[in-house]
Parts: structure tokens; C-alpha cells; sequence
């Protein structure tokens, strides 16, 4: 099973979430250093199936500010050598930090972009359904919004991975979803699950020990659900020859 490989890698390679951990800290040194942090104890969740690099904040519903700019961009500059790591993972290997930095800053920018792109997408389709179609429209999209991420997230594990341009990594990340699509949904299913109870942890336990608790439990797991879900595409991609 791809979990429990997953688990047994992480085991070895532990330093796949050391990234996670450090930006994290940065931005929660930044909020507080600011006084910026206003969240309070609610009940209140939210679902993520993003790929690149996990984050506590993600979890919660947060206006857009500078904050949030600067995290996205910390995000994407961070997800090129973030995703390096899980495929070197996979391969039983590991990478330098010089490597690490070479991907972040190779792949920095394309995948700013493209998060920008994505979040316009599915915010214009999930909207148009749920207009059209109301309480039919909200449940296709939520379908959509799923087949959506898990492509993304094979365009961007291609990206990297065989270093091509967006759209023959499209073709090839598309091929990939096609012929391994049950295992990929119900990892992606495991990864919302995942994502909205500890989304739902992080905003009834607000105070700042209880942040970092989750942080570190939250990165942690988010690492070895998409180290789960890269060996899923790398199995995709064998199983095409």
C-alpha cells in the first residue's frame, strides 16, 4: 500500500518536512512579531488538496493581505524543491540543500503563476455551477474541484520531475491520472479528510503552544500523505512503460 510505504520512507528520509517546518515558523514569527495574529478559538474548517509545500495557515480562512501574499510566494518558491525531495524520497535517495535551493529558485516563479491561474479557474467554474445549478451545482463542483487538484497536482510532480514545458507536462500528468485514477482519487480523498479535521483542530485550538503542536503534527502528516500520493504517480507512470 502506498501509506504504509509512505511511512516506511519518511522513517528514512525524515528531512523531507524540514522545509514545511521552517517557513511555518517564519510566517508565525512574522504574525506575532506584528501583532497580526487575530484568530480566536471557532468552529470552522476548511479542505485543502493542494500540492507543493504544506502549511499550518492553510488551514484557515484568511483575508487576503501582505501576509498572505508573501506566504503564497514563499509557497510557490518553496514548491519545486519541496516536490525534488518527495521524488528523491520515492527513489531512495536524498538531495543537497544546494539542490533543494537550485529547485525552489528554478521553479519559483512557473509555479506562482500557476497557482494564480488554478485559484482563478476553480473559483470561476465552482461558481458558475453553483449558480446554474444551486445545491446539484455545489456537489459538481466539489467533484470538479477534486479531479481538478489531483491533475494539477500531477502536472506539477511532472514538471519537476521530467523538467518539461507546462504543456507537455499537461499531456503527460493527464495520460498518468487516466490510467491510475482510483488510487489517485482515494488519496486525494484521504488528503481532504486529513486537511478538514486538522483544519478544524487549528481553529478550535488557537493559542499559540497549541499552534505549533499542530503545526509540527500537521506538516508531518501532510509529508507522508503526499509522499503516499508521489508514489502513486511514479507507479502511474511505470505502469504506462
Amino acid at each position: 500500500m502506498p501509506f504504509l510505504e509512505a511511512c516506511r520512507t519518511f522513517k528514512r528520509q525524515p528531512y523531507i518536512v524540514l522545509q514545511p517546518f521552517l517557513i511555518d515558523a517564519i510566517l508565525l514569527a512574522v504574525l506575532y512579531g506584528s501583532h497580526g495574529w487575530a484568530v480566536k478559538s471557532q468552529w470552522s474548517s476548511r479542505v485543502m488538496l493542494g500540492i507543493g509545500i504544506p502549511s499550518v495557515f492553510q488551514l484557515y480562512s484568511l483575508p487576503f493581505t501582505w501576509f498572505m501574499l508573501a506566504a503564497a510566494v514563499l509557497w510557490s518558491f518553496a514548491q519545486g524543491g519541496y516536490i525534488s525531495t518527495l521524488a528523491a524520497a520515492c527513489r531512495g535517495s536524498k538531495l543537497h540543500a544546494s539542490q533543494i535551493l537550485r529547485a525552489n529558485l528554478r521553479f519559483g516563479l512557473p509555479f506562482l503563476l500557476l497557482q494564480a491561474a488554478m485559484v482563478l479557474a476553480t473559483s470561476t467554474v465552482s461558481t458558475l455551477l453553483i449558480l446554474l445549478f444551486g445545491a446539484i451545482g455545489s456537489g459538481a463542483a466539489l467533484l470538479f474541484f477534486i479531479a481538478f487538484r489531483i491533475l494539477f497536482v500531477f502536472l506539477e510532480f511532472t514538471v519537476v520531475t521530467d523538467r518539461v514545458p507546462f504543456d507537455a507536462a499537461f499531456r503527460r500528468a493527464f495520460r498518468s491520472l487516466k490510467q491510475h485514477w482510483p488510487a489517485s482519487v482515494a488519496m486525494a480523498a484521504v488528503i481532504l479528510v486529513v486537511s478538514g479535521l486538522a483544519s478544524l483542530a487549528a481553529n478550535l485550538f488557537a493559542a499559540p503552544v497549541q499552534l505549533v503542536l499542530i503545526l509540527i503534527v500537521y506538516d508531518t502528516m501532510m509529508s507522508v500523505l503526499l509522499l503516499a500520493l508521489m508514489l502513486t504517480y511514479q507507479e502511474a507512470r511505470r505502469y504506462e512503460g
